[in-house]
Parts: C-alpha cells; structure tokens; sequence
C-alpha cells in the first residue's frame, strides 16, 4: 500500500438539547479524531483553527454541520484526497421515512429543517470531482439512513465514477447506545485486525468484528466503488497488525530494555517480538494477569514485568492525551526542551521524542521512593510550562494527575518551573570590557528583570586598576542592584562579560565581595566574553551565526562539543581556517589547558557560542573531559555554579570533576542581551534609564 499525499478528516459531536446530553460523547469523539490523525493509523491530517477536523460543541446549528463537511470536502479536493466523515450524536427519521437527520442543539423531532439530512449531504461530497473517495462512520440512532440514494451517485456530476463507504451504528429502525460504535471502532483500530492485510477497510471483516464486541444495535455498512481510475483502496486505517505497518514502534529503546530484563528474568529464555505493537503489548498484559506458565523461574519478576506493561501502556494514554491538548502546538524541539527543564539527559530526547521523553519520565527519571507517577507528573508539567498553556487549558492534565494520585507533584513542578523563570529573568550583568590590556578602571551593570521592562545601567569606578579593585566594583554594583528590587524579587544570577585575556587568567565566581564572601558563594556566575558587547560591525553576523547553531544543537537534542587537541592547535591558520567556514559550530571543547590560552581564546570566542577548557591544576587523560561534559552536558552552564563551590571544598589530588572546567556560555537569552550592541544603539539603551 503506497501512502496518499493527505488524508483528511472530520469528526463532529453534536449535543441535542430536546434528547438530553450524552455523557460519553466528548470522550468519543476526541478518541476517535486521536486513532483517525495518528499517523500509524489513519494516517489524516489534524486541522486548527476557524475549520477543525474535530469539532465538539453544545451550541452547533445545521449550517454549522453543514458548512464545516463542504469545508473538509473542499481541502481534501485540494489535495485528490480521502475524506473521512465522522457524526456522533442524536438522530431521527421521520413518520413513514427511513432518511436520517442528525441532530445538534435546537434540532427536534417535529421539524426537518432543525436537523442535518445526513444522505444528501454525503452524496453531495462523494460527488465532487477531485475528492478521492468519502468514508462516513454514523454513530447515531436510526444511522442506516444516513446512506444515501445511489442513484444521486450513479448520476451524478461525476458520472457515478465516486467512492464512498458508510459504517452505521444501527438499522433505520434501531436505537445507538453509549456510543457504542465510535468506543469499539477505536480500540479495533489500535489493536488491528488479525484475519486482514496492511489496512482496514468498511467490509465485511470489520463488520463482523464490530458485531462481535456490540450488542443490543445492528453494525451496519454500505459501499458504493465506481471508480476504475483509483490507485488504490478506500482505506479507513492501516492494521497494527501487519508488520509492515510496524516500522513506527510503540515502545522506545528504554521501555524495550526494561521489559527484555523483566520478562527474561521472570521466564527463563523467553524473549520479546522483534516489534512490540499496541495488540502484543496488550496481550503480554493480559497474560502477565490471568495466565499461568510452566517455566516461571520468578514470581516476583512477574509482578515487575506487569509493572513495566502499565507503565508502557500509560505513556501511550498520555501521549494521546497531550496529542489531544494541543496538536498544533506539539513539535519536538518544544518536547525536548520541557526535557531540558526537568532536568534528563539530552539523549532522553531518543529518535522519537514524544515516546522517548516519556518513557524516560516514567522510567528512568522514576524515583523508587515517590509517587508512582511523579516523573511523568514532572515531565508533563514542564510540556505545560515550555507551551505556556493558561491554567484553564490544563485541566484534563489536573484531572490526570488526580487520578493517579500526584496532583501534589504536578503542582509543586509547575510551580518550581515558574519560580525557577522568574528568578532567571532577574540577572545582573557586570561587563569589564573597558580592560583592553590589563585590569579596568570601572565596570560598568545592568540589572535584567524579565519581560518588557527596560534595563537600568549604572557604571562603578574600580579603585584600583587590579583584580582587587575590579571586585570592589562589582561589589558596589550588587549593592546597587539589591536596592533596586523590590520584595520579594531575589537577585541570583550574575552575568560577568570579560575581555579574553581577564577570562584567560581569572575566575569571575571567586571575586571578594565585600569582607565576607566570594561572588560565588550565594549567586550562580556565568562568564560571558565581553566582546560581543563592542558595538562592531561584523557583531550582528557573529551573534546571528551563534543563535542558528544553538538552535541547531536544541533541534538534535545531543551535546555538541567539537574537541581540539594540541595537534590543531599547533597549527593556527589550518584551525583558523576552519573556523571561518563554519567547521565548528555550537560548543569547542580544547582538551587541556594550553599555554597561550589568551590567544586560543581570542581566537575561538568570535565563532563559539560556547568554549570549554580544564583549569591549569587540572590534567584530564584518556578522554576524562570529554566524557564527563557528555554526562553532565544537560546540566549547563547553570550545574557549573554548585561544582565549583564543591571544589572549593574538595581535598587536593581529588579526582577530575565539573568544576575543574571553565566555561565561557553565551546562550539564547545572553545574545538577545547583545542584540541592542549589535544595532549601535547603545547610548539609547542608557538614556532610557
């Protein structure tokens, strides 16, 4: 089965006032719109804005029905697509007539026109040259007389040369209940089909699966195919089943791990399908319940490998569900960074970050002495927070989280994120880019607080030209941005831009301030280059080039760290050629601490967004540095402030650690700092404060 360009889709639920509200209709029709757009499945595109494929409401009116299937139909003729139509809800046929009209929420009985003639409107958009063929799934009461007359096909504008397949919940004469059709049309579609190909189809198979789950209502279908020139079936979703389907897995690298021990330990020699679908995974379940097995060698690994099952089962559950809240707002670089801000390991992100970064939630990032679900409570939290979501759009997240039991670890989540931006968004910048050879003779700050507020600067002369003198200074402008907040606002973050040859030599955290303290001891310092503070003209390039390769490296979601050794090193125009055209990208990593390290960094800074090196009584071997930036790289620059305070009281000799290493940062919020420098505008800057 080859795939088609697009596939579109509209579901609608329309609740009726004069026949009472049906409370499983929502859930229905959402469930359904979620198997229909996944993209293993039905494979149908998801619409926003003023025309959904999902359109859900108490207040609809006939000519909203109406127009919103004429819409769907004119898209997928856009595109020569399949159109699949789905009408959930109430339904009537009149005295001595068979022809269904579906209700919405004035609609009554005793009035046609209140109500949608469901079989004319799908002859209607069978019939429209272009559209490939039209799917109708008719959840309703009396829904056989949604089928419409096919002589209105047969003659027609297209000749009769149309499409179209109608799954009904019922006879014309017979009740619908609970939504019956929609809810066990979903769970076949997930679990595939065993007696078919690659894709399901409104036939007989279907059919006599759907009776066999569904009692009380006659499942029904009609099927009207006249058109020799399609290039293949008229398809309502692809079979889980069938291994070519397969190639998307429904379980990640971590979740698969943990099951293989599971499973290996609890029977002896037993080993997982080599593609673990949705049908398998359920019936492993199933068994890990209900069955017995000769050759269980441990009881109790039967209880972990249930639990590893159901951990797997609801990272699908809630994937759906985030698919559900906002399905034009979920990409992956969105999903890995809320992984960034709980904290996992870039590689979490996996080939497959959606599936990936909640397996590693669920998992990975478990703790044994918690709430079950309090990774993934923390992991959703931080999707909520990265997509800036209102609280009245995370409501289905509250109630997933009360009834599981860790609504207090979803909030408290939540809330440390928000506290945790907040305190981001103040920051004091301290530049010392007046020192061109030596020391500067002032410093000159900025205090940042988040938002469209302005930037107030204030410069602080260094009573001496030296290092003690430089502290000083820096000391008055802390005292100067503390009295500048008003409670409860902190100040924690401080930015120092250095010139190369002050970076090269001095370490911005264990400035004195005052008679006390070191700049590090209660603030997080991040050494920042002072050069892209100089109003130069090639600064916006530079700045530019920085902001394309950190969103480069977000996008792949690794640490990317380019390594030099002292071999490229020694030869500067080889390595300065490189440079310029764009060899190295987002972080340069030198591998020791060369002797000219003032020169190496003057030369890396203008092209590295970020540039690591040991300190001068450290001595990495066997590629310690590396692997300890790779371990460790999803904490920075932000873990730098505590290992260096750690190393402060670490014992002599002790073993390579994060705070052996220097760092110069210049991430996405420093460059938008730099952005005014870059335009010349610096003195407006000032004036404004």
């Amino acid at each position: 089965m080859t795939d088609v360009p697009a596939r579109h889709v509209l579901v609608i639920g329309a609740q009726c006032r004069a026949r009472g509200e049906l409370l499983r209709l929502k859930q229905a029709a959402e469930d359904l719109h979620v198997v229909l757009t996944d993209p293993a499945i039905g494979g149908c595109q998801v619409r926003t804005g003023d025309h959904p494929s999902l359109l859900v409401g108490r207040e609809l009116k006939p000519e909203h029905v109406v127009d919103a299937v004429r819409e769907a139909a004119r898209r997928a003729k856009e595109d020569s697509a399949v159109l699949v139509v789905a009408l959930l809800g109430h339904g009537f046929t009149a005295p001595q007539q068979t022809d269904l009209y579906y209700m919405v929420h004035e609609s009554t009985m005793d009035s046609t026109m209140s109500a949608v003639a469901v079989g004319p409107l799908l002859a209607e958009v069978a019939d429209e040259a272009g559209v490939d063929g039209v799917i109708a799934l008719i959840d309703t009461c009396h829904a056989a007389g949604a089928t419409p007359d096919i002589a209105r096909l047969a003659g027609g504008v297209r000749s009769g040369r149309a499409r179209l397949a109608v799954l009904t919940a019922s006879t014309a004469v017979e009740k619908a209940r609970d939504m019956r059709l929609s809810t066990t049309l979903v769970k076949i579609l997930r679990e595939g089909l065993s007696r078919t190909g690659g894709a399901m189809y409104v036939d007989r198979t279907l059919t006599e699966a759907l009776r066999g789950r569904i009692s009380g209502q006659t499942i029904g279908r009609a099927e009207y195919d006249n058109d020799p020139f399609a290039l293949e079936g008229l398809w309502l979703a692809r079979n889980p089943r069938c291994a070519s389907n397969a190639g998307h897995e429904v379980v990640g690298p971590l979740g698969r791990q943990q099951l293989q021990q599971a499973v290996e330990i609890w029977r002896a020699q037993q080993y997982l399908p080599e593609r673990l679908t949705l049908p398998a995974l359920e019936e492993l379940h199933d068994f890990l319940r209900t069955g017995t097995a000769n050759d269980e060698t441990s009881l109790e690994w039967r209880g972990r490998a249930t639990d590893v099952v159901v951990v797997l089962k609801e990272c699908m559950q809630s994937a759906d569900l985030l698919g559900q809240m906002m399905p034009g707002v979920l990409t992956s670089d969105l999903l890995r960074a809320a992984g960034r801000l709980a904290g996992f390991p870039a590689q979490a992100g996996g080939t497959v970050p959606l599936r990936d970064l909640l397996e590693h939630a669920a998992l990975g990032a478990q703790h044994f002495d918690g709430a079950p679900w309090r990774g993934l409570a923390r992991f959703l939290a931080a999707v909520v927070r990265q997509a800036g979501l209102a609280d009245k759009d995370t409501s289905r997240l509250v109630e997933w989280a009360q009834q599981r039991q860790v609504l207090a670890e979803f909030n408290d989540a939540l809330a440390e994120f928000k506290a945790d931006q907040q305190r981001r968004e103040v920051r004091l910048v301290v530049s010392l880019a007046s020192a061109w050879t030596g020391w500067p003779e002032e410093v000159e700050a900025w205090l940042l607080r988040g938002g469209n507020a302005v930037p107030t600067q204030q410069r602080f002369p260094c009573d001496s030209a030296d290092r003690i003198g430089a502290g000083k200074a820096i000391s008055a402008a802390l005292v100067w941005a503390h009295s500048q907040l008003p409670t409860p606002e902190v100040l924690e973050n401080v930015d120092v831009a250095a010139p190369a040859h002050l970076l090269a030599q001095w370490q911005p955290e264990e400035a004195k301030i005052g008679r006390r303290y070191l700049l590090g001891t209660h603030h997080a310092v991040v050494a920042r280059w002072s050069g892209r503070l100089d109003p130069a003209e090639d600064n916006a390039e530079i700045n530019q080039a920085a902001r394309r390769a950190l969103s480069a490296s977000a996008s792949c979601g690794i640490a990317s760290v380019e390594w030099v050794n002292l071999p490229v090193l020694s030869d500067r125009t080889r390595l300065e050629h490189a440079l310029t055209t764009g060899r190295y990208g987002t972080a340069v990593g030198v591998d020791h601490h060369p002797d000219d390290l003032c020169d190496v960094l003057e030369l890396l800074l203008p092209y590295a967004p970020i540039v690591l090196w040991p300190r001068a009584d450290a001595r990495p071997t066997n590629g310690q540095l590396e692997e300890l930036i790779a371990q460790r790289w999803h904490q920075l620059p932000d873990g730098f402030a505590a290992a260096y305070r750690d190393r402060w009281n670490a014992r002599a000799n002790a073993a390579l650690c994060l705070g052996d290493i220097r760092a110069v940062w210049h991430d996405e919020a420093w460059l938008e700092f730099c952005r005014p420098f870059e335009n010349r505008y610096v003195a407006a800057l000032k004036e404004e404060t």
